[in-house]
């Protein structure tokens, strides 16, 4: 990536495909929220022992997949959201290596987040299907510590780092990027929210952060709806 900052202004188009990909964000973290949500009590579920996560999830085969996928599709589209970004910043005089840093940890994020999601898509259910027909409480055993090691490795990658801490910096530079371009007020929401998600990746050695995890995402949809909003103010 170039520190040369790009002066072709963006397309019609361009600014319309920024906002489906903001939308995007939105409306595919519903998905989880409300399929999930109603199914399996989640995210409260990732944090169920195993005798009591692994029938959850083999009980709900349809919802695991409705809910994972779209979840799945959130990550995946953090990449084009950040490429998307970046173009906006640079077509409007913000290029340069923050502009490109930016870009890079919302990259990061997706990938981080896109291989602690996969997880639910295979090997859980898997797991869970085991251990629902299995009758030997050795075996189950078995599947309750190979469960726990791998929710804790995957959801480490996957929550702690993508979702919280990648994505906290990813919002924090965003917010300076907002900030050369005078995008005052969304540059100030932008900052406030990475802190907040970076804050809550530190809750292994200060518990009292886990009140952020409930907290801060319900704020995060309504600065993904306001954000679109000033993007199509620019189309």
């Amino acid at each position: 990536m170039s520190d040369k900052p790009a002066t072709t202004p963006m397309t019609r188009a361009e600014t319309i495909a920024l906002v489906l990909l903001t939308l995007s964000q939105l409306v595919l973290f519903l998905i989880p929220v409300i399929v999930l949500g109603q199914a399996i009590g989640w995210p409260a579920s990732l944090r169920l022992p195993a005798n009591q996560a692994l029938p959850l999830v083999a009980a709900n085969p349809l919802a695991i997949q409705i809910g994972y996928w779209g979840y799945l599709l959130t990550a995946v589209a953090m990449v084009p959201f950040g490429i998307a970004l970046r173009r906006f910043a640079m077509a409007h005089g913000a290029g340069g290596m923050l502009t490109d840093t930016m870009a890079a940890f919302a990259i990061a994020a997706g990938i981080l987040k896109t291989l602690g999601i996969v997880r639910w898509l295979t090997t859980m259910p898997m797991l869970a299907d085991l251990y629902v027909v299995t009758p030997d409480p050795a075996t189950r055993a078995i599947i309750e510590v190979n469960y726990m090691t791998l929710n804790a490795y995957a959801g480490g990658v996957g929550e702690l780092l993508g979702v919280q801490l990648v994505s906290g910096l990813w919002l924090i530079s965003l917010g300076l990027v907002f900030q050369k371009l005078d995008m005052r007020i969304n540059a100030i929401i932008s900052a406030v929210l990475g802190i907040a998600f970076a804050l809550t990746a530190f809750r292994t050695v200060l518990p009292e952060l886990n009140a952020l995890i409930a907290a801060v995402p319900p704020f995060a949809l309504v600065w993904l709806f306001a954000l679109a909003v000033t993007f199509w103010r620019k189309v």
